[in-house]
């Protein structure tokens, strides 16, 4: 089985993220060596970190670590940095082949990666249906060789489908924890024979939205039937009524301790854009069109690219920036983004809460000030 089927396969065990991410650590160990894996969920509205994962590390030292890591991150300037790798859309980056094999020539290198013996890393942005929802970032050391073509093919091969495990994981986290969004996705079962036995009250009223004659609609039944051949990631999305999009994701719910067929669970959501937090828009009273720019800066946007995305000129967006800086307290993007995650992210990631799959998180903590 290749990766992206071990992958799939991932879906159909349950377990919550913490569960997936060392389900996915053995799944890619099978594929391909390495020796060291973080892998981390991402606020696809900002790119920043919302949790992390890291396996073949010995406990100690993960916070000073970190700081380092995430200053070099925050200057943007760094080969194969991961909001450079999103926006190119190149997605994957090998560090020694990004250097020519002189990996110091990577600021991080000389700052962390060599002082942990590594000599290479592969870094990996995790993106379905344009929304980044993850990072995946292994770290070999000698005596393996550096990473190589068909390593990064295997990566590739399953990359969508990896991030499509993260937000399965994280849509039923939500399910679990409906209090900590507007419009919570609702739960369909479906039994082995094929007919509903249950629908969660979140459920039905996405089911009136999507037919008001009390019917269960077609595309229920196939994405079910799809899940129960063996596809754990199977969804649909379809218009409905006011221009809205409905998505529904199904994969089996047996158990797979004991191999009890339990039929195919589907979640049923509303599309809905990722926007900037309304904790951190109303922490520094952003503007709505603030609030944009602000995203798009965090995700790495030259000034270029954030005013062709909102249709305004370069010298709007500039002007945009100085309000941001100024109510932020800041004065450079770099200054922006290590704010926003200190005082927002990183507490929160810090104290557990649960990474949410709109965005930001299901439960909340007091931000540090």
């Amino acid at each position: 089985m290749d990766l992206q089927g071990r992958v799939r396969q991932l879906a159909t065990a349950g377990g919550d993220l913490s569960a997936m991410r060392a389900g996915l650590d053995r799944a890619l160990r099978l594929s391909l060596a390495y020796d060291v894996a973080a892998i981390s969920t991402v606020d696809p509205a900002t790119m920043l970190w919302t949790s992390c994962f890291i396996s073949g590390m010995p406990p100690g030292g993960e916070d000073e670590r970190e700081k380092v890591l995430y200053g070099i991150e925050y200057a943007g300037d760094d080969i194969n940095s991961y909001t450079k790798l999103a926006n190119s859309g190149r997605l994957v980056g090998r560090l020694h082949q990004a250097t020519g094999g002189d990996l110091s020539r990577a600021r991080r290198w000389g700052l962390l990666l060599a002082q942990l013996g590594f000599t290479d890393e592969m870094r990996v942005m995790l993106t379905s249906r344009t929304m980044v929802w993850g990072s995946l970032t292994l770290y070999r050391r000698a005596p393996r060789s550096p990473f190589t073509d068909r390593d990064e093919d295997i990566v590739r091969g399953a990359l969508t489908a990896m991030a499509d495990l993260f937000r399965l994981a994280m849509l039923r986290a939500a399910i679990e924890t409906p209090s900590g969004l507007e419009r919570p996705p609702g739960m369909i079962v479906v039994s082995p024979a094929g007919e509903i036995t249950s629908v969660s009250q979140a459920a039905r009223d996405w089911l009136d939205v999507i037919d008001d004659r009390d019917r269960i609609p077609s595309a229920v039944r196939s994405v079910a039937a799809a899940a129960a051949a063996g596809d754990g990631l199977a969804h649909a999305a379809f218009p409905v009524p006011e221009g809205r999009w409905v998505i529904l994701h199904a994969s089996p719910l047996g158990s797979a301790l004991d191999g009890r067929d339990g039929g195919i669970g589907i979640i049923v959501e509303g599309a809905q854009p990722v926007t900037l937090s309304e904790v951190i828009a109303g922490a520094y009273g952003l503007t709505p069109r603030e609030r944009e720019i602000t995203a798009f800066a965090a995700q790495g946007r030259s000034t270029k690219q954030i005013a062709s995305a909102l249709g305004i000129s370069p010298f709007t967006v500039q002007d945009h920036l100085k309000a941001v800086f100024a109510k932020v307290g800041v004065q450079s993007r770099a200054e922006l983004v290590a704010t926003l995650y200190v005082r927002h992210y990183e507490p929160r990631r810090a104290a557990g809460s649960t990474p949410g799959p709109y965005g930001w998180y299901l439960d909340d903590y007091p931000a540090a000030g």
